[in-house]
């Protein structure tokens, strides 16, 4: 898989890159991911770095992403680097409910960790 997940240990976040094209497949594999990194911490926390992303393969994995979201039970996403098309279709399934967490659009990573860290107080 050419997209990247880790835990960031100095600020309790895990944080997943998207490079390229995202699949359904992708997306159940993250699903499985989520759980095994944050196994005993004390946030469930997300930063997804949308700088290199391409295209999500179809609504389905747009709704399997959301239900692996929502499965994990994050609290809070905070997505950098989407462009307008992508932030566009965020906003519409926030809208509607399917994604549970708070969620915001930030410009970096850094502004990311920063909005999650000061959401814990």
């Amino acid at each position: 898989m050419k997209h990247t997940i880790f835990f960031d240990e100095d600020h309790q976040i895990l944080i997943q890159t998207i490079i390229g094209d995202f699949s359904t497949e992708e997306t159940k594999e993250f699903g499985k991911l989520y759980n095994h990194y944050l196994e005993g911490k004390s946030y469930r926390q997300l930063i997804v770095d949308l700088s290199d992303a391409g295209k999500m393969e179809n609504r389905d994995t747009r709704s399997v992403t959301n239900e692996m979201l929502n499965v994990a039970q994050f609290t809070d996403v905070a997505f950098v680097g989407a462009n307008a098309a992508v932030r566009m279709i965020a906003k519409v399934l926030m809208k509607l409910g399917s994604l549970k967490a708070e969620s915001n659009f930030l410009k970096d990573k850094n502004e990311a960790i920063a909005w999650l860290e000061k959401r814990r107080s």
